[in-house]
């Protein structure tokens, strides 16, 4: 029997934060069939009335991939040049799919002083908002290829985040490689088993992610509740689930996947 979550609220505004191992292997092979599959979805949840907002990783990887190179740098200056090559390619992935299904998408990328600019906040709101209005898919990436912190930002992570409360959105869905948050280190321990539901982000699942990511605060398990804590205290709930095998209709259907953080009232 499958358990059926309920979320708070009607869902309708949706932020999907797409990890660069879903678009990418990291190095060489950038994974279209899984693309077209998620937009495929988005495209559907889109006609059936949600609003999706995507912030994807992956800039990087498709720089890699485009370019033919088979290690990824540690140098920030060839990590920004990959980027603004991969981010041209990612986009244009983004768009050749979505167009099947008559929708455009618009890019936005975002730093961290967007976000604590007054100004550009409201500037950034403003066009997210218009974008969704006229029933353009936003498509937000960190800008990697100019601002050298924003390299190791938290992998979309926290952005994906501040978008959320930006907009207040419904519920946001971080797609990444592991199915979701585990009660010990799934790496170390074979019994580990999926926390499905988490009420309260406290020391004891804190500690838990501290054993998990061994002190990585970025890009791990780590920045991910990190992000999640702040959402669910002001009222919007996340799951952190895989792609693999799932679909974002039966998550919106309310089905037991991945890790759901429950929305403080």
């Amino acid at each position: 029997m499958i358990t059926i979550r309920t979320f708070p609220s009607k869902i309708k505004r949706i932020v999907v934060k797409v990890s660069t191992q879903m678009i990418t292997d990291g190095v060489a092979e950038i994974y279209c069939d899984k693309i077209q599959t998620f937009v495929k979805e988005v495209a559907e949840l889109i006609e059936e009335g949600y609003e999706i907002i995507i912030v994807s990783s992956g800039a990087i990887g498709c720089g890699l991939a485009k370019l033919g190179l088979k290690k990824r740098p540690t140098d920030y200056k060839k990590l920004q040049a990959l980027a603004s090559v991969g981010q041209i390619h990612l986009m244009k992935i983004y768009q050749e799919e979505f167009s099947k299904y008559g929708l455009h998408v618009g890019q936005v990328l975002l730093s961290a002083d967007d976000m604590k600019d007054s100004t550009r906040r409201a500037n950034t709101r403003n066009t997210l908002e218009v974008l969704l209005e006229k029933g353009i898919v936003p498509v937000i990436n960190e800008n990697d290829s100019v601002a050298i912190e924003e390299l190791s930002y938290g992998d979309n992570d926290k952005l994906s985040g501040l978008v959320s409360i930006l907009l207040f959105v419904d519920l946001l869905i971080m797609l990444t490689d592991v199915q979701g948050l585990c009660d010990k280190n799934p790496k170390i321990h074979e019994d580990a088993e999926i926390l499905y539901s988490v009420e309260e982000i406290n020391y004891k699942i804190e500690k838990i992610v501290e054993d998990i990511d061994g002190g990585i605060t970025f890009g791990g398990m780590k920045s991910k509740i990190n992000t999640i804590k702040k959402l669910i205290n002001i009222g919007i709930p996340a799951i952190i689930t895989s792609y693999d095998g799932i679909s974002l209709e039966d998550i919106l259907a309310g089905k037991e996947i991945g890790t759901y953080f429950i929305a403080q009232k």
